[in-house]
């Protein structure tokens, strides 16, 4: 087996020990040594890029109703953790602006600009979420991602020199090959599920030049079919699992 060790990127932090999306999730993520922390944005009602991954609050906080319909400082009040333990009832949603700090700790961010989001001031999300790690100078230590590729084109019109990635949707992008919808955006990452990759899937993105990531990936089993497919990326809700189950098997 090679010893290839993919990035282990903790999907909405270190989801299994703490609330999706949230700082004591980004925080217990960086303390698991993740490589890289991946998060959601949607935008607030006075369009304030926030860090939270359903279109309605219900699933993840103590509030219902849409995030685009309450504003940035409506959205920090609402208790954002005792839906998954009553230990993380201080946790809130973070806006975005409060997330990219954590690059200067030195681990980088997969930025997921959920597919929907829509401005209404007349500059764009995409614009809005770039401007963000523009100001925090983050933007070398951040990849942007969407399953919305019309989102992944306009951030390489915006900037050349950002590294973007494609998320894979089995619907709309059925027998599309992956170096065909990374090359259509000039993107530089396949992103895609357990169940979406195999080999001709991982050949045909890595013999283009691609990257590929992968998600889902909970299992001992999982893992050993990473490490066998040589994937790049490994985005997974227990990041300190994966790494000692790579260590292991890569012994």
């Amino acid at each position: 087996m090679s010893s290839h060790k993919p990035l282990i990127i903790a999907h909405r932090g270190f989801s299994d020990e703490a609330p999706e999306n949230t700082m004591a999730a980004f925080h217990k993520a960086i303390e698991a040594k993740s490589d890289m922390i991946e998060l959601d944005v949607r935008l607030s009602a006075d369009n304030v890029p926030v860090v939270f991954h359903d279109r309605r609050l219900q699933r993840t906080s103590n509030a219902s109703g849409a995030i685009n319909q309450k504003i940035a400082r409506q959205l920090t009040m609402i208790d954002n953790g005792s839906w998954f333990s009553p230990k993380f009832h201080r946790e809130r949603i973070p806006q975005l602006s409060d997330v990219l700090h954590l690059t200067k700790k030195g681990v980088p961010l997969n930025i997921e600009i959920k597919p929907d989001v829509v401005s209404t001031n007349g500059i764009s999300a995409v614009e809005l979420v770039v401007n963000e790690a523009r100001k925090a100078k983050a933007l070398s230590k951040t990849i942007f991602t969407s399953f919305n590729h019309k989102m992944v084109k306009e951030i390489k019109e915006i900037d050349g020199n950002l590294t973007t990635g494609v998320i894979y949707n089995p619907i709309t992008h059925f027998r599309k090959s992956p170096s065909t919808l990374i090359k259509n955006v000039r993107a530089e990452i396949f992103v895609c599920s357990k169940y979406q990759v195999n080999r001709d899937v991982v050949a045909d993105t890595l013999d283009a030049g691609y990257l590929i990531y992968v998600y889902g990936v909970q299992t001992g089993r999982d893992v050993q079919r990473m490490l066998d497919l040589e994937i790049d990326g490994i985005i997974c809700n227990n990041p300190k699992f994966v790494r000692e189950t790579i260590e292991l098997l890569l012994k």
